[in-house]
């Protein structure tokens, strides 16, 4: 079972950045729970996770990250989109950058991985913070321009992704679901 975190304060905004992420699953057989990111999360109860992202504005769960440190004794793997990235980004020590970037852009693959497959591709952007830099717990897989656009969380099956692939990359996910 894969549990789906929501990282939107408001409801209506799940339907954008949940919605499609559980739509995906449904259609690839898979099983899921939605959770919101300031309630008290189990990760051990399920095999993968995926930490959606929010509304450009929306930092509310930053609130709550130390609901998330129970992370670093996961065994499964993680995805975090855009708010999740931020997540695993601070909780491995990390410090956010003012970056807003809103829009399709180019991203370039600077290390291989389980989750694309091209050197290059396209994808939108919808955020207001970031990485430029990383420290040794962080491996940078993708860059668009001098930010981090996609990392790996080093000894681990976690990935952050700064964009939204529920938008334009959904093989992206389709590849996470079935790792």
């Amino acid at each position: 079972m894969i549990l789906v975190v929501s990282t939107c304060r408001f409801p209506l905004s799940e339907e954008e950045f949940v919605r499609p992420i559980v739509e995906l699953i449904e259609e690839k057989g898979g099983s899921y729970r939605v959770r919101r990111y300031y309630e008290e999360i189990r990760f051990e109860r399920y095999s993968k996770v995926i930490v959606c992202g929010t509304a450009l504005r929306d930092f509310d769960y930053l609130n709550y990250v130390e609901n998330f440190r129970g992370l670093a004794e996961y065994g499964g793997e993680v995805l975090g989109i855009c708010a999740g990235y931020q997540i695993l980004a601070v909780i491995y020590g990390n410090r956010l950058e003012e970056v807003e970037k809103i829009g399709v852009r180019r991203v370039e693959v600077v290390e291989s991985n389980p989750l694309t497959v091209e050197r290059e591709f396209y994808a939108y952007f919808l955020h207001v913070y970031a990485l430029r830099e990383a420290n040794e717990r962080l491996e940078v897989l993708a860059l668009q321009g001098d930010e981090i656009a996609m990392f790996r969380v080093s000894g681990k099956d976690f990935y952050g992704v700064s964009f939204h692939p529920e938008v334009l990359n959904r093989d992206i996910i389709e590849r996470f679901i079935l790792l």
